[in-house]
Protein backbone atom coordinates (compact mmCIF):
# COMPACT_ATOMS: atom_id res chain seq x y z
CA UNK A 1 0.00 0.00 0.00
CA UNK A 2 1.57 3.68 -0.97
CA UNK A 3 -0.59 6.80 -0.18
CA UNK A 4 -0.68 7.49 -3.86
CA UNK A 5 -3.26 4.21 -4.05
CA UNK A 6 -4.57 3.92 -1.05
CA UNK A 7 -6.16 7.70 -1.76
CA UNK A 8 -6.94 7.17 -5.55
CA UNK A 9 -10.61 6.82 -5.89
CA UNK A 10 -12.12 9.54 -4.64
CA UNK A 11 -15.23 7.89 -2.44
CA UNK A 12 -14.06 5.62 0.21
CA UNK A 13 -16.20 3.75 2.15
CA UNK A 14 -15.11 2.86 5.66
CA UNK A 15 -17.55 -0.16 7.72
CA UNK A 16 -17.10 -2.90 10.23
CA UNK A 17 -18.65 -4.60 13.02
CA UNK A 18 -19.78 -2.04 15.79
CA UNK A 19 -16.91 -1.37 18.79
CA UNK A 20 -13.94 -1.90 16.23
CA UNK A 21 -13.10 2.34 15.42
CA UNK A 22 -14.41 2.38 12.45
CA UNK A 23 -15.27 6.62 12.85
CA UNK A 24 -11.71 6.68 14.46
CA UNK A 25 -10.05 5.19 11.12
CA UNK A 26 -12.36 7.27 8.82
CA UNK A 27 -11.32 10.44 10.89
CA UNK A 28 -7.76 9.14 10.41
CA UNK A 29 -8.24 8.84 6.69
CA UNK A 30 -9.67 12.10 6.27
CA UNK A 31 -6.47 13.60 8.22
CA UNK A 32 -3.89 11.72 5.87
CA UNK A 33 -5.89 12.78 2.71
CA UNK A 34 -5.97 16.90 3.96
CA UNK A 35 -1.97 16.66 4.82
CA UNK A 36 -1.45 16.32 1.25
CA UNK A 37 -3.74 19.37 0.52
CA UNK A 38 -7.06 17.47 -0.44
CA UNK A 39 -10.06 18.73 0.72
CA UNK A 40 -12.17 15.97 2.25
CA UNK A 41 -15.51 15.92 3.69
CA UNK A 42 -16.59 12.95 6.08
CA UNK A 43 -20.02 11.84 6.34
CA UNK A 44 -21.81 9.94 9.17
CA UNK A 45 -24.40 8.55 9.43
CA UNK A 46 -25.17 6.91 12.81
CA UNK A 47 -26.66 10.10 14.78
CA UNK A 48 -24.34 9.37 17.18
CA UNK A 49 -21.84 13.10 16.63
CA UNK A 50 -18.80 10.83 17.54
CA UNK A 51 -16.87 12.65 14.44
CA UNK A 52 -17.35 16.02 15.78
CA UNK A 53 -16.16 14.68 19.24
CA UNK A 54 -13.41 12.86 17.87
CA UNK A 55 -12.11 15.85 16.02
CA UNK A 56 -13.07 18.56 18.71
CA UNK A 57 -15.54 20.15 16.47
CA UNK A 58 -19.64 21.14 16.95
CA UNK A 59 -22.33 19.30 16.59
CA UNK A 60 -22.60 18.64 12.36
CA UNK A 61 -25.40 19.14 10.03
CA UNK A 62 -26.62 18.10 6.94
CA UNK A 63 -24.79 20.34 4.79
CA UNK A 64 -21.04 20.04 5.03
CA UNK A 65 -18.55 22.48 7.37
CA UNK A 66 -15.13 22.67 7.90
CA UNK A 67 -14.10 21.01 11.06
CA UNK A 68 -10.26 21.04 10.87
CA UNK A 69 -8.22 22.72 7.54
CA UNK A 70 -9.40 21.05 4.72
CA UNK A 71 -11.63 18.74 6.73
CA UNK A 72 -15.47 19.13 6.06
CA UNK A 73 -18.04 16.72 7.80
CA UNK A 74 -22.30 16.28 7.74
CA UNK A 75 -24.56 13.68 9.22
CA UNK A 76 -26.46 12.45 6.43
CA UNK A 77 -30.55 12.49 7.87
CA UNK A 78 -33.20 10.57 5.78
CA UNK A 79 -35.75 13.38 6.24
CA UNK A 80 -33.10 16.28 5.09
CA UNK A 81 -31.76 13.67 1.88
CA UNK A 82 -35.37 13.38 0.69
CA UNK A 83 -36.34 17.42 1.23
CA UNK A 84 -32.65 17.45 -0.66
CA UNK A 85 -33.75 14.77 -3.31
CA UNK A 86 -37.13 16.26 -4.05
CA UNK A 87 -35.62 19.42 -5.13
CA UNK A 88 -32.76 18.57 -7.06
CA UNK A 89 -34.93 16.37 -8.44
CA UNK A 90 -38.38 17.51 -8.92
CA UNK A 91 -38.05 21.30 -7.66
CA UNK A 92 -40.89 20.52 -5.23
CA UNK A 93 -39.33 22.62 -2.26
CA UNK A 94 -42.33 23.99 -0.84
CA UNK A 95 -44.00 20.43 -0.63
CA UNK A 96 -40.56 18.78 0.02
CA UNK A 97 -40.73 20.43 3.17
CA UNK A 98 -44.20 18.69 4.06
CA UNK A 99 -43.40 15.31 3.08
CA UNK A 100 -40.28 15.03 4.89
CA UNK A 101 -41.83 15.60 8.24
CA UNK A 102 -40.21 12.92 10.28
CA UNK A 103 -43.32 10.56 10.70
CA UNK A 104 -43.93 10.40 7.11
CA UNK A 105 -40.46 9.69 6.21
CA UNK A 106 -40.57 7.03 8.56
CA UNK A 107 -43.68 5.48 7.17
CA UNK A 108 -42.85 5.39 3.60
CA UNK A 109 -38.95 4.10 4.61
CA UNK A 110 -40.80 1.17 6.09
CA UNK A 111 -43.25 0.50 3.10
CA UNK A 112 -40.30 0.84 1.20
CA UNK A 113 -37.26 -1.12 2.43
CA UNK A 114 -33.73 0.10 1.55
CA UNK A 115 -35.02 3.73 0.83
CA UNK A 116 -32.87 4.88 3.32
CA UNK A 117 -30.02 3.73 2.26
CA UNK A 118 -30.76 5.05 -1.29
CA UNK A 119 -31.06 8.57 0.56
CA UNK A 120 -27.58 8.02 1.93
CA UNK A 121 -26.14 6.79 -0.89
CA UNK A 122 -27.61 9.51 -3.08
CA UNK A 123 -26.26 12.14 -0.06
CA UNK A 124 -23.05 10.66 -1.21
CA UNK A 125 -23.22 11.15 -4.92
CA UNK A 126 -24.90 14.62 -5.14
CA UNK A 127 -21.04 15.38 -3.13
CA UNK A 128 -19.29 13.88 -5.50
CA UNK A 129 -21.24 15.42 -8.40
CA UNK A 130 -20.94 19.20 -6.70
CA UNK A 131 -24.57 19.27 -6.22
CA UNK A 132 -26.88 20.38 -3.54
CA UNK A 133 -30.56 22.16 -3.45
CA UNK A 134 -29.30 24.63 -1.04
CA UNK A 135 -26.33 25.62 -2.78
CA UNK A 136 -23.16 24.50 -4.44
CA UNK A 137 -20.86 23.03 -1.76
CA UNK A 138 -17.44 22.96 -2.51
CA UNK A 139 -15.47 20.48 -4.88
CA UNK A 140 -14.34 17.36 -2.54
CA UNK A 141 -11.11 15.60 -3.49
CA UNK A 142 -12.04 12.67 -1.27
CA UNK A 143 -15.61 12.03 0.49
CA UNK A 144 -14.95 9.45 3.52
CA UNK A 145 -18.41 7.78 3.89
CA UNK A 146 -18.57 6.44 7.71
CA UNK A 147 -20.91 3.54 7.08
CA UNK A 148 -23.43 1.54 9.28
CA UNK A 149 -21.65 -1.17 10.90
CA UNK A 150 -20.87 -4.45 8.43
CA UNK A 151 -24.22 -6.42 9.90
CA UNK A 152 -25.98 -4.12 8.28
CA UNK A 153 -23.53 -2.12 5.56
CA UNK A 154 -24.43 -5.57 3.28
CA UNK A 155 -27.88 -4.68 2.72
CA UNK A 156 -26.91 -1.01 2.54
CA UNK A 157 -24.35 -1.17 -0.46
CA UNK A 158 -26.50 -3.71 -1.97
CA UNK A 159 -29.96 -1.22 -1.97
CA UNK A 160 -29.22 0.44 -5.73
CA UNK A 161 -28.83 -3.57 -7.50
CA UNK A 162 -32.18 -3.93 -5.70
CA UNK A 163 -34.09 -1.90 -6.43
CA UNK A 164 -32.64 -1.06 -9.72
CA UNK A 165 -34.19 -5.04 -10.57
CA UNK A 166 -36.79 -4.34 -8.94
CA UNK A 167 -38.30 -1.02 -10.69
CA UNK A 168 -37.57 -0.93 -14.43
CA UNK A 169 -38.37 2.00 -15.80
CA UNK A 170 -38.48 5.37 -14.79
CA UNK A 171 -36.32 8.27 -13.06
CA UNK A 172 -35.74 6.22 -9.98
CA UNK A 173 -34.43 3.16 -12.19
CA UNK A 174 -32.30 5.51 -13.86
CA UNK A 175 -30.85 7.25 -10.40
CA UNK A 176 -30.59 3.61 -8.79
CA UNK A 177 -28.24 3.14 -11.52
CA UNK A 178 -26.15 5.76 -11.44
CA UNK A 179 -25.46 5.06 -7.50
CA UNK A 180 -24.81 1.15 -8.58
CA UNK A 181 -21.97 2.78 -11.19
CA UNK A 182 -20.77 4.96 -8.94
CA UNK A 183 -20.37 2.13 -6.37
CA UNK A 184 -18.98 -0.63 -8.83
CA UNK A 185 -16.71 2.20 -10.72
CA UNK A 186 -13.07 1.18 -9.07
CA UNK A 187 -11.79 4.43 -10.04
CA UNK A 188 -14.77 5.98 -7.94
CA UNK A 189 -15.38 4.12 -4.85
CA UNK A 190 -13.82 1.62 -2.52
CA UNK A 191 -15.06 -0.05 0.44
CA UNK A 192 -12.23 -0.30 3.56
CA UNK A 193 -13.34 -2.74 6.49
CA UNK A 194 -12.38 -2.18 9.59
CA UNK A 195 -11.46 -4.88 11.92
CA UNK A 196 -10.11 -5.62 15.59
CA UNK A 197 -7.26 -8.95 15.93
CA UNK A 198 -9.90 -11.15 17.63
CA UNK A 199 -11.97 -14.02 16.99
CA UNK A 200 -15.55 -13.01 16.01
CA UNK A 201 -14.41 -9.19 14.74
CA UNK A 202 -11.92 -11.33 11.88
CA UNK A 203 -14.31 -13.84 10.92
CA UNK A 204 -17.20 -10.98 10.90
CA UNK A 205 -14.80 -8.83 8.54
CA UNK A 206 -13.87 -11.89 6.32
CA UNK A 207 -17.31 -12.87 6.19
CA UNK A 208 -18.50 -9.37 4.61
CA UNK A 209 -15.50 -9.01 2.41
CA UNK A 210 -16.87 -12.07 0.71
CA UNK A 211 -20.42 -10.95 0.01
CA UNK A 212 -18.80 -7.49 -0.76
CA UNK A 213 -16.62 -9.09 -3.43
CA UNK A 214 -18.79 -11.92 -4.90
CA UNK A 215 -22.19 -10.57 -4.45
CA UNK A 216 -22.25 -6.84 -4.57
CA UNK A 217 -18.66 -6.83 -6.80
CA UNK A 218 -17.34 -4.11 -5.03
CA UNK A 219 -13.89 -2.88 -5.16
CA UNK A 220 -11.78 -3.44 -1.47
CA UNK A 221 -9.05 -1.59 -0.23
CA UNK A 222 -6.80 -2.90 2.63
CA UNK A 223 -8.48 -3.92 5.92
CA UNK A 224 -7.40 -2.08 8.73
CA UNK A 225 -6.60 -4.05 12.09
CA UNK A 226 -7.32 -1.33 15.18
CA UNK A 227 -6.10 -1.58 18.42
CA UNK A 228 -2.50 -4.07 18.15
CA UNK A 229 -0.67 -4.28 20.68
CA UNK A 230 2.54 -2.96 20.61
CA UNK A 231 5.66 -5.25 20.56
CA UNK A 232 7.46 -3.96 23.86
CA UNK A 233 10.10 -6.30 24.74
CA UNK A 234 12.68 -8.36 22.65
CA UNK A 235 12.59 -12.06 22.96
CA UNK A 236 15.65 -11.53 24.79
CA UNK A 237 14.33 -9.14 27.44
CA UNK A 238 10.95 -11.57 27.36
CA UNK A 239 13.58 -14.59 28.69
CA UNK A 240 14.90 -12.09 31.06
CA UNK A 241 11.17 -11.10 32.22
CA UNK A 242 10.95 -14.83 33.05
CA UNK A 243 13.75 -15.15 35.13
CA UNK A 244 12.29 -12.27 37.45
CA UNK A 245 11.09 -14.56 39.60
CA UNK A 246 14.68 -15.56 40.75
CA UNK A 247 15.32 -14.17 43.86
CA UNK A 248 18.93 -12.88 42.70
CA UNK A 249 17.67 -11.34 39.24
CA UNK A 250 15.08 -9.65 41.50
CA UNK A 251 17.35 -7.97 44.13
CA UNK A 252 19.60 -7.11 41.50
CA UNK A 253 16.59 -5.74 39.05
CA UNK A 254 15.99 -3.47 42.28
CA UNK A 255 19.56 -2.49 43.00
CA UNK A 256 19.93 -1.47 39.54
CA UNK A 257 16.47 0.83 39.69
CA UNK A 258 17.49 2.52 42.60
CA UNK A 259 20.69 3.52 41.64
CA UNK A 260 19.15 5.15 38.18
CA UNK A 261 16.56 7.02 40.78
CA UNK A 262 13.86 4.85 41.03
CA UNK A 263 12.13 3.20 44.41
CA UNK A 264 10.54 0.03 43.42
CA UNK A 265 10.01 -2.34 45.75
CA UNK A 266 8.68 -6.33 45.02
CA UNK A 267 5.28 -5.40 44.54
CA UNK A 268 6.24 -3.08 41.81
CA UNK A 269 7.98 -5.86 40.15
CA UNK A 270 5.10 -8.16 40.24
CA UNK A 271 3.37 -5.77 38.95
CA UNK A 272 5.31 -5.33 35.64
CA UNK A 273 6.27 -8.57 35.15
CA UNK A 274 2.10 -9.60 35.23
CA UNK A 275 1.83 -6.69 32.53
CA UNK A 276 4.38 -7.65 30.02
CA UNK A 277 3.15 -10.99 30.32
CA UNK A 278 -0.33 -9.89 29.91
CA UNK A 279 1.21 -7.78 26.86
CA UNK A 280 2.98 -10.76 25.28
CA UNK A 281 -0.08 -13.10 25.63
CA UNK A 282 -2.69 -10.38 23.96
CA UNK A 283 0.14 -9.98 21.26
CA UNK A 284 0.41 -14.01 20.92
CA UNK A 285 -3.36 -14.31 20.43
CA UNK A 286 -3.41 -11.37 18.46
CA UNK A 287 -0.57 -12.58 15.65
CA UNK A 288 -2.49 -15.48 15.25
CA UNK A 289 -6.26 -13.53 14.06
CA UNK A 290 -4.32 -11.46 12.15
CA UNK A 291 -2.59 -14.89 10.26
CA UNK A 292 -6.27 -16.03 9.55
CA UNK A 293 -7.37 -12.60 8.11
CA UNK A 294 -4.12 -12.05 5.87
CA UNK A 295 -5.19 -15.76 4.91
CA UNK A 296 -8.64 -14.15 3.63
CA UNK A 297 -8.33 -10.52 2.55
CA UNK A 298 -6.80 -10.15 -0.83
CA UNK A 299 -5.82 -6.25 -0.44
CA UNK A 300 -3.69 -6.55 2.67
CA UNK A 301 -3.66 -5.41 6.34
CA UNK A 302 -2.39 -2.54 7.72
CA UNK A 303 -2.19 -2.82 11.74
CA UNK A 304 -3.37 0.67 14.01
CA UNK A 305 -2.03 0.75 17.19
CA UNK A 306 -3.55 0.36 20.45
CA UNK A 307 -3.67 3.65 21.76
CA UNK A 308 -2.85 3.94 25.59
CA UNK A 309 -4.85 6.49 26.43
CA UNK A 310 -8.03 7.31 28.86
CA UNK A 311 -10.02 8.81 25.85
CA UNK A 312 -9.95 9.34 22.33
CA UNK A 313 -9.66 12.72 20.53
CA UNK A 314 -7.75 14.75 18.03
CA UNK A 315 -4.33 14.08 19.14
CA UNK A 316 -5.01 10.24 19.43
CA UNK A 317 -6.55 10.35 15.41
CA UNK A 318 -3.48 11.93 14.87
CA UNK A 319 -1.48 9.42 16.20
CA UNK A 320 -3.45 7.21 13.79
CA UNK A 321 -3.16 9.25 10.52
CA UNK A 322 1.00 9.02 11.82
CA UNK A 323 0.64 5.16 11.60
CA UNK A 324 -1.43 5.16 8.36
CA UNK A 325 1.49 6.98 6.73
CA UNK A 326 4.31 5.30 8.36
CA UNK A 327 2.80 1.90 7.09
CA UNK A 328 2.47 3.28 3.82
CA UNK A 329 5.88 4.55 3.44
CA UNK A 330 7.31 1.55 4.84
CA UNK A 331 5.45 -0.61 2.16
CA UNK A 332 6.50 1.94 -0.89
CA UNK A 333 10.22 1.53 0.11
CA UNK A 334 9.72 -2.17 -0.11
CA UNK A 335 8.77 -2.29 -3.63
Amino acid sequence: MVLDDLLAPRILIVSGKGGVGKTTVAAALALVAARRGRRVCVAQVDRKQTLSRLLGSGPLGYEPSEILPGVWGLEVEPEDALAEYLEVQYHMRRVSKVLTHSHFVEYITTAAPGLKDILVLGKVWYLEQGRSARGAPPRFDTIILDAQAAGHVRSFLAAPAGLSDAVKVGPIRRQSDWLLKMLRDPRRTRVHLVTLAEEMPVAETLETSVVLDRKLMLNQGVVFANAVYPRVLTRSEARAVAEIGEDGFRSGLIDEARAAGVRIDDEDVDALVGYAGFLEARRAIQARHLRKLREGVEEGVVELPFIFSAGLGLPEIEQLADAIEDRAERAARSR
